[in-house]
């Protein structure tokens, strides 16, 4: 199940050139990434009207994928989400994306549940205001004067907009903290577990994948499904 936080704050704040400093940082430290990126746009698709996805799209299909040969292309129909929470979009994304260790959100202000970067972009912002407004905010990113926002904002955490790896280290320590080792889902339900039922899965299973022929010395992940003939209650495992 990946991490995901947002990078957030005003239009031209720095959101992009961020994502993409941290995305370098972190994917050389071997973590795997997504970036998803949130739009006001409602009248440009990236699909052409009449044509395949597009008709897909329009008879009501709730996920429409397209591939191309260097690109996937991957439609989602909000009307098939409850966005009054947005409980919805958090679970889906950890699912879409649960072969990966981040999921970069840019934007997405307004995403409660999710984590969020705020990128200052004047040095006259109301920080208060923005604190009232935005949840689960982390900490800010400002541009330059870092001593003079710590002390006007003595308990909130900043960081400085070019200190990338700073940044890096503190996103990576949250990973560590929250990141699960096992993704359990049953009837395409997940099923959230503690850490001591992860050990049991892990270290048997483990223990049985090891003596295989042509399993790697250096395993990283493992993926199994299971489908089983029937359906059994909890009484008959």
């Amino acid at each position: 199940m990946p991490f995901l936080f947002s990078i957030s704050g005003y239009h031209n704040a720095g959101k992009t050139t961020l994502a993409l400093s941290l995305y370098e940082i972190l994917k050389n430290r071997g973590y795997k990434i997504a970036v998803v990126k949130s739009s006001k746009e409602k009248d440009i698709f990236t699909d052409i009207p009449e044509k395949d996805t597009w008709l897909y799209r329009k008879k009501g299909v709730p996920l429409v994928g397209f591939f191309q040969e260097n690109l996937f292309t991957l439609y989602l129909n909000p009307e098939n989400f409850d966005l009054s929470s947005f409980k919805d979009w958090y679970v889906y994304f950890q699912s879409l994306f649960w072969n990966f260790n981040i999921v970069i959100l840019e934007g997405f202000k307004n995403f409660d549940i999710v984590q969020k970067i705020w990128v200052v972009k004047e040095k006259d912002e109301d920080l208060k205001r923005i604190k009232s407004e935005i949840r689960n905010l982390l900490g800010f990113v400002v541009k330059d004067d870092l001593e003079r926002w710590e002390s006007l904002y003595p308990e909130e955490k900043f960081f400085l907009f070019k200190d990338y790896e700073t940044l890096a280290n503190f996103i990576e320590e949250l990973i560590r903290k929250y990141e699960p080792r096992v993704l359990l889902k049953i009837n395409n339900k997940k099923i959230p577990m503690k850490s001591f039922v992860e050990d049991a899965l892990i270290y048997p299973l483990l223990g049985f994948i090891k003596v295989l022929k042509e399993v790697p010395d250096k395993i990283e992940e493992i993926e199994i499904k299971i489908k089983l003939n029937k359906k059994l209650d909890k009484e008959e495992i």
